[in-house]
């Protein structure tokens, strides 16, 4: 009996040491086959893209949504919809539904989950603008003379320059504090059809977003004055169709656009964002000085979506060739759901998620809308004639300056903006805006 159970512990022993071995071996494997699916992933990731900049990740939702039907699917101006977004809260006024950077003045928007807010608006926002030579009769220099900046209000094909934006990725095998595009914090991909007849064939270059000392100094960019309205800032002066070693990218864009004089990319310079006056709140208020790169007037630019609607439904009246929603013709980088139309026009102060904001005035509207932005081609004169007809609503603007949306300066110098953010009225009263 006795020899009969050794037996029996021997075999259990045994029984136990094998399976506790079968078990170690299926968790090494285990730990092996995880760790191979997941290099191969990041290695997937870093490699997904022959052009993908290096130690990068493309920033940007993955399907950008289209806003041209949002009224007629979800919300519309119902009560119901309103309710849905808004719940109790009275002071709630909607959601953030759209928020979109343009890193080009002027070319296609990008739109994100979320963005950094600084004091010049947006992370990425209008860093970038291009610029013609301007000259006098003569050939000469003055004052009225000199680059200048340019945008589709004489240029619509500039919509059809694509941007991508790469921020430097921590996950990446090619992330090194020495590499170039994690030193400049990123890097612009610009896609843009090619001149001629081909306008299938898309090009494509790469631009250091925040350039270094270094990475200015060995590419040759130089400080140079450039005309933006009123100001005259320092900037940074990537390249130019009048240099002799200029890229053929630049000479491409200014065929492809029809600009006939020089043209330029510049870059906002480190520390020469412009001032903000007018109706900004003034740096004793805010302890900041409120500041743009390249933004015609304010740090932000919010819109209702509701407002947008409004509009289009008087479209189909004044302007039936236009189809869809014109909301992106606006390029507001904030757009707001569960609203009632032109809601936004009383704010004063608001809350986005955790950060306040002033809310400075309300936005004047040129003939930029008319340039349809997934196209570059531009309406004779509409949206902008309806526009005008029954949005004459600011003494300040003078007669026949349509507003629509309102302008935005972060009370804070740092914060954050994402999509579904609610957004709280903090204030309200009348606005008039001051003319530049």
């Amino acid at each position: 009996m006795q020899h009969k159970c050794a037996i029996r512990h021997t075999i259990t022993t045994r029984s136990a040491k094998s399976l506790t071995m079968f078990s170690l071996i299926a968790s090494f494997l285990l730990c092996t086959l995880l760790l191979f699916i997941f290099l191969l992933g990041k290695i997937r990731i870093s490699s997904s893209r022959s052009d993908s900049p290096r130690a990068c990740r493309r920033v940007g939702v993955e399907r950008p949504q289209d806003l041209s039907h949002w009224h007629q699917i979800r919300h519309a101006l119902s009560r119901k919809g309103r309710r849905r977004v808004l719940g109790k809260s009275s002071t709630v006024a909607g959601i953030v539904e759209g928020l979109y950077v343009h890193p080009i003045k002027s070319c296609r928007a990008v739109e994100v989950a979320e963005a950094e807010v600084f004091s010049a608006g947006l992370k990425y926002d209008r860093r970038y603008t291009f610029a013609e030579l301007r000259r006098g009769p003569d050939g000469t220099d003055s004052e009225s003379t000199g680059w200048e900046f340019v945008t589709q209000r004489k240029y619509g094909k500039l919509a059809n320059i694509r941007l991508e934006i790469w921020e430097p990725d921590p996950d990446s095998l090619d992330y090194a504090l020495g590499e170039p595009n994690v030193q400049s914090g990123g890097v612009l991909v610009v896609r843009y059809p090619a001149p001629g007849d081909g306008v299938d064939e898309q090009r494509s270059f790469e631009i250091p977003f925040d350039p270094t000392e270094g990475q200015i100094r060995n590419q040759g960019y130089v400080l140079q004055k450039m005309r933006i309205w009123k100001d005259t800032p320092d900037s940074l002066l990537i390249t130019s169709t009048d240099r002799s070693d200029a890229p053929p990218w630049i000479t491409d864009i200014q065929a492809y656009i029809g600009c006939s004089k020089h043209l330029a990319l510049f870059r906002v310079a480190s520390g020469n964002d412009r001032h903000v006056f007018r109706n900004a709140p003034r740096k004793a208020e805010l302890g900041h000085q409120s500041l743009v790169g390249f933004a015609d007037a304010y740090p932000l630019n919010l819109l209702g979506l509701a407002s947008v609607a409004d509009l289009d439904r008087r479209l189909k009246e004044t302007a039936p060739g236009l189809t869809g929603s014109t909301a992106l013709r606006f390029r507001a980088n904030i757009y707001v759901d569960g609203l009632s139309a032109y809601a936004e026009d009383s704010w004063k102060r608001i809350r986005i998620g955790q950060h306040k904001y002033h809310v400075a005035c309300r936005t004047t509207r040129c003939e930029l809308p008319n340039t349809d932005q997934t196209t570059g081609k531009k309406h004779l004169n509409q949206p902008s004639k309806t526009i005008r007809a029954y949005r004459d609503i600011d003494e300040g603007a003078g007669p026949g300056r349509a507003c629509l949306g309102m302008q935005l300066v972060p009370v804070s110098e740092h914060g954050i903006i994402r999509k579904g953010d609610e957004i709280e009225i903090l204030e309200t009263g009348e606005h008039r805006y001051i003319a530049q």
